[in-house]
């Protein structure tokens, strides 16, 4: 058959349905294969870091310097625990001689009998007495001047040699008012009395001093945000125990019936001067 021009064949369509071409691939769920003709659409993966091992440097926020220490802490908890081990020796070896040297600041009514020597009084539990007054008595005022402002931190060798200071004062104090009973007993006659005095006069600072370890521990070592109450309470307690050696000196010389005149010119010499004079050297007055 000729097919001459102008003749219109038609053609059937193909209807065959063939599967169109795929252009991505994979391999399993782990490795896709994708055609170079199909530009490749990757998202972000977003990490997440579990807790606060990273920090972005926009959003940190600068801390407070930490507060520099009134005292040293180690300083503080030697003594503290060198107090602690005299009391735990004087409990437990000589119980009756601190129990003795307590009773001597009551105001009752006690037989007559002679009071210790100064032998006595430098026996070893008389030392460590006066040597636990020594320290407490020292670091709770080098706690308080320094809390109080009153003492600078620039002082020569901080508050370890504040403490010092204090400690060596104290006991210059005590062992001048001891020399200036025995001069005083030696030149009136009255010996047993002022033995007495002076034996009230180491027992009360024993005494005051047992709560200024308790307060001073406090002060130290408990957080507390204010320590003026403490420091307060100190030195109320410290007042109360100088009344009452006054009044208990004052009843030893009504109980042996010395003139009132030898009391307050005693307790001038031996109490207010030596007092006004602390307080001229620290510049109060």
């Amino acid at each position: 058959m000729s097919v001459g021009q102008g003749d219109t064949i038609s053609v059937a369509a193909d209807t065959l349905k063939l599967p169109s071409g795929q252009s991505e691939f994979s391999i399993g769920r782990i490795i896709p294969v994708i055609s170079d003709t199909v530009s490749p659409i990757r998202e972000e993966e977003v990490v997440s870091v579990s807790g606060d091992d990273y920090l972005s440097g926009f959003g940190r926020v600068n801390g407070n310097p930490r507060p520099q220490e009134i005292i040293n802490g180690d300083m503080g908890f030697i003594l503290l625990s060198l107090s602690l081990l005299i009391i735990t020796l004087l409990t437990v070896f000589g119980r009756k001689s601190t129990i003795t040297g307590l009773a001597s600041i009551s105001f009752r009514r006690k037989e007559e009998a002679a009071p210790p020597g100064t032998s006595e009084v430098f026996s070893w539990p008389p030392l460590l007495r006066n040597l636990f007054t020594i320290i407490n008595i020292s670091l709770f005022a080098a706690v308080s001047l320094l809390s109080t402002g009153v003492a600078g931190r620039n002082f020569p060798g901080g508050s370890v040699g504040l403490t010092a200071v204090l400690a060596g004062s104290f006991l210059a104090a005590l062992l001048a008012r001891h020399l200036t009973s025995i001069i005083l007993a030696g030149i009136t006659g009255l010996k047993n009395p002022f033995r007495e005095y002076m034996n009230v006069i180491y027992n009360s600072w024993f005494a005051c001093s047992t709560i200024l370890f308790i307060l001073s521990g406090i002060t130290l070592f408990a957080q507390v945000d204010n320590t003026l109450p403490f420091i307060i309470t100190g030195l109320v307690v410290t007042s109360i125990f100088l009344l009452i050696r006054v009044l208990r000196l004052l009843s030893i010389f009504n109980e042996r019936h010395i003139p009132i005149f030898y009391f307050l010119l005693y307790l001038c010499a031996l109490e207010v001067l030596p007092v006004l004079v602390i307080l001229r050297i620290l510049g109060i007055i």
